[in-house]
């Protein structure tokens, strides 16, 4: 091995540490949001394998340093590390839980406990820096794991909101580690001066490794860019919707529901403008995706973009309406979503007693609207409580096929963007083909070419909010 091979090797080390502290970053920033990028697929892709021929390097370093034990716990580590990154793309891809994601996490952070140990505890510690990897892997290991087992044994939502802002920090701690091999590479330079920079033997080899690197640099950097780019604007658009959350918020009035069981709901209502006590108004139920974990309530009405547009004072003139919108629960959602927590039946409890409570509800006239997560709930309330929903506007959900004859008496305007990565297409799709096979007549307007943000298009459709108020329950 000659000085080459460490210099390459110092290279790739290099490159997985910015990539790592990039995603750390941007994880950092966004959260679980992160996964919904639509940049992140192809930077997943390239990151990894960018990691996969920096963990060749390190195989043959430890093979030809016969460090035997490091060299197979890397192999068991290396092994693991690519079955989690299978698992974890197609889950993201598909948008659904894997049964394989927590076993092959559990098996990837103990696989990394023991490729720590390895550094740690045989002949590769001879070498102060991969001790020292060793020892900050081990550490980072066991914390992933004590975390692990704490946030799935842990009914307390605050304490998974605390342990989500924990993982970041040592996701960004480990994408740190490749310093400590890259400068026991740069030693092993030091430690072989004087030898040929290039052996003709392995003249070709070097040559393949150097063009091997700048097509790894290259891709690193565009998909990094791509998707920093991306993040970057994902949190602009959330603080802009955040604000115009915050706004809307102080025009509603702050409830509370509990049900008999002592279980509570947040909710935020707003009566019609110039509300006559005599008149009958819709109602309209306005679904939020919700935004960060937390306690922060306004958080947890973001994405209830309908609510927004009609409760600015043209719309409440022009469309007089109680406006109801639910708090988001952390860690629960509408329903719709297989294997997620829901608050549905609390908050159709809510709304029952909200009709008993607001004389002036006209219960034929209840609508209910929402995106993504919302759009899930929109679809999940109408085929379950058909006979409480007049009309729906779900934008980029899905629902339940065989639930579809429930609905075939409710008007539905259903709206989903082509190329969303975020909701599978499909969602829609296959609503409204099994409400048509049914005997239905919904309405659906699909975007060509467009992805998950497709909300604006959606409000400026012509005729929407006549179409809607117009509906009525018979």
């Amino acid at each position: 091995m000659n000085r080459d091979f460490y210099l390459y090797g110092g290279f790739f080390s290099g490159l997985i540490t910015g990539a790592g502290l990039l995603q750390s970053i941007i994880y950092l920033i966004l959260n679980g949001q992160m996964y919904g990028l639509e940049s992140f697929t192809g930077w997943f892709l390239v990151s990894n394998m960018t990691y996969l021929i920096a963990s060749i390097f390190f195989l043959k370093y430890y093979h030809s340093k016969r460090y035997h034990f490091t060299f197979y716990a890397s192999i068991i580590h290396i092994i693991a590390v690519l079955f989690l990154s299978i698992v974890f793309y197609n889950m993201v891809a598909a948008r659904a839980i894997n049964k394989f994601y927590l076993p092959s996490v559990f098996v990837s952070l103990a696989a990394g406990v023991l490729y720590g140990m390895s550094l740690i505890f045989s002949r590769a510690s001879e070498r102060v820096w991969l001790k020292s990897a060793g020892i900050v892997i081990l550490i980072l290991g066991v914390l992933h794991l004590v975390d692990g087992i704490w946030y799935l044994k842990s009914d307390d939502n605050i304490v998974k909101a605390n342990l989500d802002k924990v993982r970041p920090w040592l996701s960004m701690i480990g994408s740190l580690v490749p310093i400590l091999f890259n400068i026991n590479f740069r030693q092993e330079i030091k430690d072989i001066d004087g030898e040929n920079l290039n052996d003709n033997q392995y003249k070709f080899y070097y040559n393949l490794l150097g063009f091997v690197s700048v097509v790894a640099f290259v891709l690193i950097v565009f998909f990094g860019v791509i998707f920093a780019g991306k993040a970057y604007s994902t949190v602009y658009w959330a603080s802009r919707n955040f604000e115009k959350t915050r706004k809307m918020a102080e025009q509603f009035q702050a409830r509370n529901f509990v049900n008999a069981a002592g279980e509570k709901l947040r909710y935020r209502l707003l009566k019609p403008v110039d509300y006559d006590p005599q008149k009958k108004y819709p109602l309209v139920v306005c679904l939020p995706y919700g935004g960060q974990p937390g306690t922060d309530t306004i958080r947890q009405i973001e994405g209830a973009s309908a609510a927004e547009i009609l409760s600015e004072d043209s719309n409440r003139r022009k469309y007089p309406a109680f406006l109801f919108v639910p708090n988001v629960p952390n860690g629960a959602g509408w329903g719709g979503v297989p294997n997620y927590p829901t608050v549905d039946t609390l908050v159709f409890q809510t709304l029952d007693a909200l009709m008993q409570q607001e004389s002036g509800i006209d219960v034929k006239r209840c609508y209910v609207t929402g995106i993504s997560r919302g759009g899930y709930g929109t679809w999940h309330f109408i085929t379950n409580r058909p006979n409480m929903f007049a009309a729906a506007i779900p934008v980029c959900g899905g629902g339940d096929p065989q639930l579809a004859p429930n609905i075939v008496n409710v008007s539905v305007w259903a709206f989903h963007g082509e190329k969303d990565k975020n909701v599978p297409v499909n969602g829609s799709r296959n609503m409204i083909s099994a409400i048509q096979k049914a005997g239905g007549r919904p309405r659906y307007t699909e975007y060509k070419g467009e992805g998950h943000d497709i909300w604006y298009q959606v409000s400026k459709t012509p005729g929407l909010w006549d179409w809607l108020f117009a509906q009525k329950r018979n």
